[in-house]
């Protein structure tokens, strides 16, 4: 088994030419792995830096994590070479554990953009979800467990610097190895992947989808709600409430506002513009019904805890916990009317 992480770039690209395989939006530009045995014990290593083809100019934010510059990179093999040396090294090991899913979809989207493969050949593991799945007791109010955080809890002592394509494939290594080794992963793998299946099945209330809407160069996300405001007032008649407040879920915002009759449940997803300036955001709007918002709500409170416990004295916390009370309250009033 191979424990392997990557460092990549990225930039914005075409939606057109992501799609026709044209382009890449994520590009490795190096590859860190750990060669285990089935204790966990790592056997050898692999660390190898990548020139990019696709993306040559380095965004900032990757340097600041990495290190890595364009002059580092300037002359290094390219990933189809690395790649035919990594499989030489792998030989007939096709199992690779990565922490987290990440990891996983770059790998693959740069193996079919350079026509290597599409990872057939491969199974690939998430280590990360394994992790939180068997410790679910203790982390059920988290999501996805850094891999900091997974080696103090398990009182590892971190090996190299974080965001080295090497040093986080050997401390994920260490993390296997005190859960076990390849046992862990064998054990727990079909637990992850029925509670990924019923995941799928008890998705998100999405409702009636009665609008869309587009809003292009944000530079302001907390001017976002101003935006939206006109079709609130078109969808809903009579005055508006916000029932809950703004929470983050699937890389997703979600508000809730009703009338005195209707449910509408609007979210936000965004990625950076193409004009360079701020974020373009698509928001949806939907009509729910009360059992949609209990739902709503549960998830909205359980968002709530994690933000408590990342930043207790948060402003937009106590926001957040006011306006979940203020329409719990409504909501116990009218049931005992």
């Amino acid at each position: 088994m191979v424990v392997m992480d990557l460092e990549w770039n990225y930039a914005v690209v075409d939606p057109a030419a992501l799609i026709s395989g044209g382009t890449l939006r994520f590009e490795i530009i190096q590859i860190g792995a750990a060669m285990i045995d089935s204790q966990g014990k790592i056997i050898k290593t692999f660390d190898r830096l990548i020139e990019p083809q696709v993306h040559p100019s380095i965004k900032r934010k990757v340097t600041e994590l990495t290190g890595l510059t364009e002059q580092k990179l300037k002359g290094q093999p390219s990933f189809p070479q690395v790649w035919e040396e990594l499989s030489q090294w792998m030989g007939q090991n096709k199992e690779i554990v990565f922490w987290g899913n990440c990891d996983r979809s770059v790998l693959l989207s740069n193996l079919i953009y350079h026509k290597i493969s599409k990872g057939e050949d491969l199974v690939l593991y998430d280590l990360q979800a394994l992790y939180d799945l068997a410790l679910q007791d203790q982390t059920r109010e988290r999501q996805q467990t850094a891999l900091s955080a997974a080696l103090t809890e398990l009182d590892i002592q971190p090996y190299g610097q974080y965001h080295s394509a090497l040093a986080d494939a050997v401390n994920a290594a260490f993390i296997l190895k005190k859960l076990g080794g390849e046992e862990f992963v064998y054990r727990h793998q079909p637990e992850l992947l029925e509670f990924l299946e019923k995941k799928a099945q008890s998705k998100e209330p999405d409702g009636v989808l009665v609008m869309e809407k587009r809003f292009r160069s944000v530079t302001d996300p907390d001017r976002l709600q101003d935006c939206i405001q006109p079709e609130l007032e078109h969808l809903l008649s009579g005055p508006v409430t916000e029932v809950l407040p703004g929470f983050y879920r699937n890389h997703k915002k979600i508000w809730a506002y009703r009338t005195e009759g209707d449910i509408l449940k609007v979210t936000s997803k965004s990625k950076p513009s193409q004009s360079g300036k701020g974020k373009d955001y698509v928001v949806r709007f939907f009509k729910i019904e009360s059992k949609d918002l209990d739902k709503l709500c549960s998830w909205c409170k359980k968002s709530q805890q994690v933000t408590k416990k990342k930043y207790p004295h948060s402003r937009l916390n106590q926001k957040a916990s006011q306006s979940q009370e203020n329409f719990l309250a409504q909501r116990n009033r009218k049931i005992g009317q």
